[in-house]
């Protein structure tokens, strides 16, 4: 095929002006070698890893949701992340109690080594991780 013959349509001439010098006198040889379809799919493919290898660095945002919740007469702050768990409070009672709710909801809990910072403003401080998420547990 000659480049008179070629015939780039409005799709592939879009993909045509995304492409700096170099691709695309690639993304004309290979038009007249492999085809027109093929060149395109060949230059999608390398734009497709280099748009990767430009987002993968980044580090992604960590969802991070806190609520304040009351135990008996006791506030007891949660933190949950989507790996962790931590738990404050000023009653080491009310942290096992709302462990053990959150184990009979469905949550399998393994102790973490993560340990209190100055930002936590309760007396007692415990971390969990998230090993699973599974189905409620009957306490029959």
């Amino acid at each position: 095929m000659n480049l008179q013959e070629l015939e780039i349509l409005e799709d592939d001439f879009d993909l045509f002006v995304a492409l700096d010098d170099h691709e695309k006198i690639e993304f004309l040889f290979d038009a007249t070698q492999i085809g027109l379809e093929a060149s395109v799919l060949k230059q999608i493919a390398k734009l497709d890893t280099k748009y990767d290898e430009m987002t993968s660095p980044m580090p992604t945002k960590q969802i991070v949701r806190s609520s304040d919740f009351e135990v008996g007469n006791t506030r007891l702050n949660v933190t949950l992340t989507k790996t962790e768990v931590y738990l404050n409070s000023n009653s080491l009672k009310a942290i096992r109690k709302f462990a053990n709710k959150m184990f009979n909801d469905g949550l399998l809990l393994w102790p973490s080594s993560t340990k209190k910072s100055i930002f936590d403003m309760y007396r007692y401080f415990k971390a969990y991780k998230i090993i699973t998420r599974g189905a409620p547990i009957s306490s029959n």
